[in-house]
C-alpha cells in the first residue's frame, strides 16, 4: 500500500510538471481537459436513464408521442454530446501537438547545453534515449497523460452518479462488480509491470536499432556500404537486433497473456453472476423490467467505464508517468559549468597557461595527461605533435572547456578559465576539429554560425581560405544550400572544399585564439602544408595551436611541443628539435622519406 501511495504521489508531481509547462504554452489547455471530463461524464447517463423511461412507456401507457420524444432525446442527445466531444478533442489535439513540439525543442536545447562529457558517456546517451522513447513510444507524451486523466476524472464522476441510481435498487450488484474490478486491477498491474520491465531494458537495444535503421542509411556511409559489400554484415546485425527485441517482446507478451487471461475469466464470471442475480430479482417481482434494463446498462458502465477504467487508467498513468519522468531526469542533467562571471579582456590577453594540469576521463583511472606545464604566448603559433593517443586532442578539449582538468589550472590572462563566463570564454576561441561538421544550411549560414550579429561579408574569408572561385561559380553563391537534406539543388562539397569551409568559419569568427586539430587530414601533405602556411599568414597577431600528424606542417610554427607518455617530452623550434635527435627528430625523419 505504501508503494502504491508513493507511486501516486510521484505521478502527481510529474503531472504537475507537465501541466504547468502545458499551461505556459497554451493557457486554455487545462480548461479543455476539464471540459472533456465533464462532457464525457454526462454522456453515459443518456444511455442509462432514457432507455429505462422508454421501456416503462412500452410496458405502461404506450403513448406514441412520448415514445417519439424520448427516442429523439436519446438519439439527438447522444449525437450532440458526441459531436461536442469530438470538436473539443480536435481542439485539444491541436494544442497537444504544439505542446509536444515545444517539449521536443526543449530536449534539443538541453542536448546542446549539457556537459560535453555526457554526450560521450554511456549514461548520458542512455538518458537521452530513455527520454526520447519515454515521451513517444511508451507514454504518448502529454496526449497520453491527458487521455488517462480524462478517463480517471470521468470515471469518478460517473461512479458517483451510478451509485445514486443503483444503490436503492440493488446494493449487492455494486459489491459483485467491485470484487470483479479489484481482481482485474491486480491483473492490469501485472501487465503494466511487464511493460515497465521492457522499457528499462530497451535503451541499449534501441541505440543499435537507431544506428542500423536510421543513421547507417545516411550519405556518409553510402560509399562504404556499396564498395565493401557491407550489406550482409548490416543484415546480420539487423537480424540479431530484431531477435533481441523479439525475445524481449515475447517474454513480455507471455507475462501479459497470463494476466490478461485471468482478467478476462474474472470479467466473464462477474457478468454471468450479475445477470443471473438481476434475472432472479425480476422473476421475483422485486424490480421492474425497466429497472432491469437500467441496472444492466449501469452495471456495464460502472464496471468497464468506471471502476475498471479508473483503476486501469490510474495504473496506466503511473506507468506513463514513470516513462515521462525520464524526460524530467534528462532535463536535470548537469549543464556546462558557467560558474564564472568574468568577461575576458582582449586588450589584456597575454596567452594561455597550463599549470600542473593532469586529466583522466570521468569513470576511468588512467591519466591521459599528466603534469602538463605549458605557456602559449600572445600571437605565438605552436604545433602539438605526438603519436596517436598521446593526448593532443584531449589537451585541446581542456582548452575549450569541454572537460575540466582533473588536477591543475588553465589560466587566461592570469585567471583560472573557470572564472570566466562560459559563453564569453568560448567566444575567444576559433576551433576546427578533425571531425568538424557542416550543416545542411547555406554556405553563408555555415560561415556565420554563432556569429550572426556580425555584418561582415563572408566573401573575404572565402577568398582567404581559397574557395572563392568555387563559391562564385555556384548559381546562388553564398546562399547555396549545402547537401541535399532540404533541396535537391544543394551542393555536395569535396573533402577539401568542406575543410576549407570549416577553416573559413574559424577565420570569420575572428577570435584571438585559433585551434586547428587535424582538419586537413584528408588532404595530401603538400596541400595541407600550403593551407597551414597560408592560414598562419591570415591569423597573424593571433595565438594559434596546430595539431597535425605530418611533421612537415609544423615547420612554420614558432614552437613545436611534443607529447609522449601523457606528458610534454620536448619543446622547441623545428631546427632545435632536429638537432636534439629525440622523439620529434625520429618522427620527422621517418616521414621525410615519403616527401623527398
Amino acid at each position: 500500500m505504501k508503494t502504491l501511495l508513493h507511486s501516486i504521489r510521484k505521478s502527481a508531481g510529474i503531472c504537475r510538471y507537465f501541466y504547468r509547462f502545458a499551461a505556459k504554452q497554451k493557457r486554455s489547455y487545462p480548461l479543455l481537459v476539464i471540459a472533456d471530463i465533464l462532457l464525457a461524464s454526462l454522456l453515459p447517463f443518456i444511455g442509462m436513464l432514457l432507455p429505462k423511461y422508454i421501456v416503462e412507456e412500452l410496458t405502461g401507457e404506450k403513448d406514441i408521442t412520448r415514445l417519439i420524444i424520448l427516442t429523439a432525446i436519446l438519439v439527438g442527445g447522444s449525437f450532440v454530446m458526441k459531436s461536442l466531444i469530438l470538436v473539443l478533442e480536435e481542439k485539444k489535439k491541436l494544442q497537444e501537438e504544439h505542446i509536444a513540439r515545444r517539449l521536443e525543442l526543449m530536449m534539443s536545447e538541453k542536448s546542446t547545453s549539457i556537459k560535453y562529457e555526457l554526450t560521450e558517456s554511456e549514461s548520458g546517451l542512455s538518458a537521452r534515449q530513455k527520454a526520447e522513447t519515454g515521451m513517444s513510444w511508451y507514454s504518448g507524451g502529454i496526449r497520453g497523460m491527458s487521455e488517462c486523466l480524462v478517463k480517471i476524472g470521468c470515471g469518478f464522476c460517473v461512479i458517483f452518479g451510478v451509485i445514486v441510481l443503483v444503490v436503492r435498487i440493488s446494493p449487492l450488484l455494486l459489491i459483485l462488480s467491485l470484487i470483479a474490478v479489484l481482481i482485474n486491477a491486480v491483473c492490469t498491474s501485472g501487465i503494466n509491470a511487464a511493460a515497465q520491465e521492457v522499457f528499462e531494458k530497451t535503451p541499449a537495444i534501441n541505440k543499435f536499432y537507431s544506428y542500423i535503421y536510421t543513421r547507417i542509411n545516411g550519405r556518409e556511409y553510402a560509399k562504404e556500404l556499396r564498395l565493401y559489400d557491407a550489406g550482409k554484415l548490416i543484415e546480420k546485425k539487423a537480424v540479431d537486433n530484431a531477435r533481441a527485441l523479439n525475445k524481449m517482446d515475447n517474454e513480455c507478451a507471455k507475462k501479459q497473456f497470463k494476466w490478461g487471461t485471468l482478467g478476462s475469466i474474472v470479467s466473464a464470471a462477474g457478468y454471468g453472476i450479475s445477470y443471473a442475480y438481476l434475472g432472479v430479482l425480476v422473476l421475483g417481482g422485486n424490480i421492474t423490467v425497466a429497472e432491469f434494463v437500467m441496472c444492466i446498462s449501469a452495471m456495464e458502465v460502472f464496471t468497464n467505464d468506471c471502476l475498471i477504467a479508473v483503476i486501469t487508467n490510474v495504473q496506466q498513468l503511473i506507468m506513463k508517468c514513470n516513462f515521462m519522468n525520464s524526460f524530467i531526469e534528462y532535463m536535470k542533467l548537469e549543464d556546462e559549468a558557467d560558474s564564472g562571471t568574468r568577461k575576458p579582456d582582449r586588450e589584456a590577453f597575454d596567452g594561455l597557461e597550463f599549470e600542473n594540469v593532469s586529466f583522466k576521463y570521468p569513470g576511468t583511472e588512467e591519466y591521459i595527461l599528466k603534469n602538463i606545464n605549458l605557456k602559449i604566448g600572445r600571437g605565438e603559433s605552436i604545433s602539438l605533435v605526438g603519436k596517436n593517443g598521446s593526448g593532443k586532442t584531449t589537451l585541446v578539449k581542456l582548452m575549450c572547456r569541454l572537460y575540466e582538468p582533473t588536477e591543475g589550472i588553465i589560466r587566461l590572462c592570469g585567471k583560472n578559465i573557470m572564472e570566466y563566463s562560459y559563453r564569453d570564454y568560448i567566444k575567444e576561441l576559433s576551433v576546427v576539429f578533425q571531425d568538424f561538421k557542416l550543416f545542411g544550411y547555406t554556405l553563408n549560414e555555415n560561415i556565420k554560425l554563432g556569429n550572426t550579429e556580425k555584418d561582415d561579408d563572408p566573401e573575404t574569408v572565402y577568398e582567404l581560405s581559397g574557395i572563392k572561385d568555387w563559391v562564385m561559380e555556384l548559381k546562388d553563391k553564398g546562399e547555396t544550400l549545402l547537401y541535399k537534406d532540404f533541396d535537391d539543388k544543394g551542393v555536395e562539397p569535396s573533402g577539401g572544399q568542406a575543410q576549407k569551409l570549416a577553416i573559413a568559419r574559424a577565420v570569420y569568427r575572428d577570435a584571438p585564439i585559433v585551434i586547428l586539430d587535424e582538419p586537413t587530414a584528408a588532404l595530401d601533405p603538400i596541400a595541407e602544408y600550403e593551407i597551414y602556411r597560408h592560414f598562419n599568414e591570415l591569423i597573424k597577431n593571433r595565438t594559434a595551436v596546430y595539431i597535425s600528424h605530418r611533421m612537415s606542417s609544423c615547420r612554420f610554427c614558432d614552437r613545436i611541443v611534443v607529447l609522449d607518455d601523457h606528458s610534454i617530452r620536448e619543446s622547441g623550434t623545428h631546427e632545435e628539435l632536429l638537432a636534439k635527435n629525440g622523439i620529434y627528430s625520429e618522427m620527422f625523419r621517418s616521414q621525410a622519406k615519403w616527401y623527398d
